[in-house]
């Protein structure tokens, strides 16, 4: 693997009062699995969009295979042989999961139409590599985050491609997925010396699957490094110019009066007679594997998915079903996994997707305060370390992590009683999960109830009271902190 397949020359690129890549160069060898980190906003984003054509660079240029390449659009990439399966799922939602595959030009019948049968056919052989069991003319728009998210990556596939783009690939992915996808990797690289550039905030899995590691800061190229020459720590010092300060847990059981209690909830097969409550400064973290009915219970106590039985009650008074804005103002607030499409409003401004459910406390006789307004978005850009030019930047334009900033300013400002975070880190630097981390354990201290839903073990063990694992639709168990190991999770996840 010593032969350069693609070299980034003095990569530049600026936004208006931003400069997010500053003459960025490095190389990536043939049929290597190549990482490349960095925090949010540290330009890798905008890396991507210049490699598959959808930014071109203000200076600087990309050679492949010893000769220099335009690459100004997708098509351009496409004819590159350049794939790209990025974090935030760019899917048809109303199309089948075939049709999605073959998006483009497809194949035709000797009459002229599409030919369905061969389009079903490929995408099936496809699936069976990922044991994927969803037909292929199933509507993607009914898929969990994680289907539509393999959706995109046999898309990429199925283009076979010399050079695979991966942002963030495992992000909404289960163990099993992440490990077919990983196998299937190393297979086709060796059987066709297939070049990955691998986008990912989890270190384990950089540590796991790639051969060097590629450094971004600030829009600043640090360094390349070889994985086995490296650790975690060493990584994290390159990414943030620091050592992060890890969690310990440290706190002592919690005594608050009862917030949230669950009583025999159920929703058809999805959920099975739930039962359980959490106390005002508890963190109560929600574990299972893929499918298990996690969010699913997060958004029927939020009222954004209807139930067939049981109840939800906040500080004992109940909470109308199927009632979103009931919940809000009873003080359930809810950071939705799906950022993209439940979170932000991306056309619209950070000042007005960060003041979206306080407007209450921002208007008077239903004409909106300009000084309130102001003053609450101040407050939450600064205690939350959000990073932006403006307040009235187009949200779409900030780093992922920053956009979670936002959606959780978005809540605390209408002060909740209970938060429901469902994958609230996902897709999201070292630096910027700590903040989170410690922010909801602050958050905690100060009586809030939080429900974390995660499939990060250690982001469970770290700051959660007391861990509840579900499978198949049911509570399998109950942990205390002292309790929680990784291995005890998983075998009442898997009950």
């Amino acid at each position: 693997m010593s032969q350069d397949f693609i070299e980034f020359h003095g990569i530049s690129k600026s936004f208006p009062g931003v400069r997010a890549l500053s003459g960025v160069s490095f190389s990536i060898r043939k049929g290597e699995i190549h990482a490349l980190v960095g925090e949010n906003g540290a330009g890798k984003s905008t890396l991507i969009n210049i490699c598959c054509g959808v930014l071109r660079p203000d200076d600087g240029h990309i050679v492949m295979n010893g000769s220099p390449v335009r690459i100004e659009s997708p098509k351009d990439a496409e004819r590159q042989k350049i794939a790209t399966v990025f974090q935030e799922i760019p899917i048809c939602t109303n199309m089948t999961v075939a049709q999605n595959v073959f998006l483009g030009p497809s194949p035709k019948t000797r009459h002229g139409f599409l030919d369905v049968r061969y389009m079903n056919e490929e995408t099936r052989k496809l699936q069976r590599i990922f044991h994927i069991e969803r037909e292929p003319n199933q509507i993607v728009g009914g898929l969990s985050l994680a289907e539509q998210s393999m959706v995109q990556i046999l898309r990429a596939l199925y283009l076979q491609p010399d050079l695979l783009v991966l942002d963030e690939p495992t992000s909404s992915l289960s163990i099993e997925q992440k490990d077919f996808l990983f196998r299937h990797l190393e297979a086709v690289r060796k059987e066709r010396a297939l070049t990955v550039l691998y986008v990912s905030h989890r270190l384990e899995e950089i540590f796991e699957i790639s051969d060097r590691i590629s450094v971004l800061k600030d829009g600043l190229f640090i360094g390349t490094v070889d994985t086995a020459a490296t650790d975690h720590e060493g990584i994290i010092r390159m990414m943030v110019g620091r050592n992060i300060d890890r969690h310990v847990y440290q706190r002592s059981a919690v005594e608050g009066e009862t917030v949230l209690e669950v009583i025999h909830l159920s929703r058809g097969n999805v959920l099975k007679d739930i039962s359980f409550s959490t106390r005002k400064g508890e963190i109560v973290g929600l574990a299972g594997l893929q499918g298990a009915g996690r969010t699913e219970l997060g958004r029927a106590i939020f009222g954004a998915d209807p139930i067939s039985g049981g109840s939800v009650t906040i500080g004992g008074r109940k909470v109308e079903a199927r009632s979103v804005r009931h919940a809000i103002r009873m003080g359930i607030a809810m950071i939705s996994e799906n950022r993209r499409d439940e979170g932000i409003v991306p056309l619209l401004p950070v000042v007005d997707n960060l003041i979206l459910v306080a407007f209450r406390k921002a208007s008077r006789l239903g004409f909106l305060l300009g000084r309130q307004i102001r003053q609450i978005v101040n407050t939450y850009i600064g205690r939350m370390n959000i990073k932006l030019s403006s307040p009235w930047q187009r949200i779409d334009s900030l780093s992922g992590g920053n956009q979670q900033k936002v959606i959780i300013s978005r809540w605390l400002a209408n002060d909740p009683k209970l938060l429901i975070c469902d994958e609230p880190t996902r897709g999201i630097d070292v630096g910027s999960k700590a903040e989170i981390h410690a922010l909801l354990i602050e958050l905690a201290k100060k009586g809030l109830s939080v429900l974390l839903i995660s499939s990060e073990m250690p982001e469970l063990l770290s700051i959660c009271d007391r861990i509840l694992v579900m499978h198949n639709g049911r509570i399998t168990g109950e942990l205390s902190h002292k309790e929680a190991t990784e291995e005890k999770i998983l075998m009442l996840a898997t009950a």
